[in-house]
């Protein structure tokens, strides 16, 4: 396969989950989360070396939902816009175990942590990111712009 065929494919692929992607966002999730499935699925059709055209669209699909899902304590039943695997694996019709193993593999490509910023919450990013003060005290971002220190 010559690098302008591999390459076409890719973007055909990329179309393909965001299409999927844009779906589920309007059928389940609030428009800031949608955001936040986006910009996750660009930042991984951008990276050179993850081969995204491999594996069924529906599973990219549920496996980039699954990690802003995670990402944002979607998964707890008291969150406001609660949503289970079983849904995510449901709507794609996918295999939840399928999807958490993609969806662990795209976190440890795109080195995502929790509290990943652009990625959820900026309430959540901000009480679990830490800020170093000059005094050498470390404290939760959210802790340091309440005191106006930031």
């Amino acid at each position: 396969m010559t690098k302008a065929t591999a390459e076409v494919k890719k973007q055909a692929r990329i179309e393909e989950v965001a299409a999927l992607l844009d779906a589920f966002s309007q059928a389940q999730l609030t428009p800031e989360l949608g955001v936040y499935v986006r910009k996750l699925w660009e930042r991984i059709g951008r990276k050179r070396n993850y081969v995204v055209t491999g594996g069924a669209k529906e599973v990219w699909a549920a496996a980039v939902v699954y990690v802003v899902a995670r990402l944002n304590f979607l998964f707890d039943s008291k969150s406001p816009h609660y949503l289970s695997a079983d849904m995510i694996s449901a709507f794609f019709g996918t295999k939840k175990t399928t999807v958490s193993a993609r969806a662990a593999d795209i976190e440890k490509a795109c080195r995502i942590r929790m509290g990943q910023e652009g990625l959820c919450n900026p309430d959540i990013a901000d009480a679990l990111t830490f800020v170093k003060l000059p005094n050498g005290m470390v404290i939760p971002k959210k802790m340091a712009k309440e005191a106006g220190l930031i």
